[in-house]
């Protein structure tokens, strides 16, 4: 499935994913896929988790039966979410445009044969800790929490591989986390499993996004004490569908995190093949 890029993007007006229109960048597309660059705070797909949110699911087949056109020129003829994303992530969503391409997809997911690089920030590392950590702790849904929890009764077999990044002076911790195939949370769960859980993540105990006053203490008026952003700080910074291919899908950290890092002192390494 050879890939084209296209310097364009799918609109969503208001009411399709919330209140504020958005308009998303298209990563990379096919015929049979588009990659969409998904912001925090939407929903790719209906989770029971999740609530009775809005979600890109459908809201591009929404659209693409009322008639749009910069839906209906693509060549879909349904559109399919081929993995499931935190919500409160940020990242590359990929969406298949047909039924024979979302089963061969999906079923490619779900056999482990695409790979997937996260990259998110934590607190101070454990002392001790290496710069490169494995964890396989099978994973069970909480029967009242929307968590997943280690279980090696009862849990499903998982793997995510994490490498430290960029560490700052101030403790500050950049990491990347790579899986074949991600359950929900799975990046969460096994983050804090290995005492370096998400910031921003209060589910399983990270560290509260630090307010503008802390993040530039310099600075004086009002509208300081807020969080300087909502949401996780963890990004799925690459899908590759069909690797190895010669060309993965990017996608750069939004804004609010690259000034995060940089606030941090935190420098983030460039994936192969990013210009």
């Amino acid at each position: 499935m050879s890939q084209k890029r296209k310097q364009d993007a799918i609109g969503f007006p208001p009411s399709t994913l919330g209140e504020v229109p958005l308009r998303l960048s298209v990563l990379a597309e096919n015929d049979d896929w588009v990659a969409l660059d998904k912001p925090a705070g939407v929903a790719v797909r209906e989770y029971p988790w999740d609530g009775a949110r809005p979600n890109m699911d459908a809201a591009l087949n929404q659209q693409l039966q009322a008639g749009k056109p910069e839906l209906l020129r693509r060549g879909a003829t349904l559109f399919g979410s081929v993995y499931y994303m935190d919500p409160e992530m940020s990242g590359v969503a990929v969406f298949a445009k047909n039924r024979e391409a979302l089963a061969e997809l999906r079923n490619r997911f779900g056999s482990s044969d695409c790979a997937f690089r996260f990259t998110f920030i934590s607190g101070p590392r454990i002392d001790g800790l290496e710069s490169e950590l494995v964890a396989d702790a099978p994973l069970l849904p909480h029967r009242v929490k929307p968590k997943m929890i280690p279980s090696t009764a009862k849990g499903k077999k998982t793997f995510t591989e994490f490498t430290l990044q960029a560490e700052s002076s101030t403790g500050w911790t950049l990491w990347e986390a790579c899986t074949g195939f991600f359950r929900p949370h799975q990046v969460r769960a096994h983050a804090a499993v290995l005492g370096i859980p998400v910031l921003g993540d209060a589910l399983y105990g990270g560290l509260p996004i630090p307010t503008l006053r802390e993040l530039q203490p310099k600075k004086r008026g009002a509208g300081l004490s807020v969080p300087a952003f909502e949401g996780l700080a963890l990004h799925l910074s690459t899908c590759d569908l069909t690797p190895p291919a010669a060309e993965a899908i990017h996608s750069e950290l939004p804004r609010h995190l690259q000034l995060l890092l940089k606030r941090l002192q935190l420098d983030v390494p460039k994936p192969e093949g990013a210009s």
